[in-house]
């Protein structure tokens, strides 16, 4: 009775590596499969009000945040929205 429980045992095991190897074996090839399994990117706010906290001015300054007038602009933003263009943000 043990051996018949023992092949059992072991059929049950054989069956879920083969599968375990299928699913994993599956890996995306084009750019759109790949962009769909990172998500959806995230942009940060082209236009950051100015914090009254001065504390708080130097963090987001330090943090790459660009005074400009009375508002700040993200890391990586070189055009302000609220000038159209005319400004660039230095």
């Amino acid at each position: 009775m043990a051996m018949k429980r023992l092949l059992v045992l072991i059929a049950l095991a054989a069956c879920a590596c083969e599968r375990q190897e299928q699913q994993v074996g599956q890996v995306p090839t084009t750019p759109n499969e790949i962009g769909a399994l990172q998500g959806p990117t995230s942009k940060p706010p082209a236009v950051v009000p100015m914090p009254k906290d001065q504390a708080e001015l130097d963090r987001m300054i330090l943090a790459g945040y660009t005074p400009h007038g009375r508002h700040l602009h993200a890391p990586g933003v070189k055009e302000c929205p609220l000038t159209q263009g005319s400004e660039a943000v230095m």
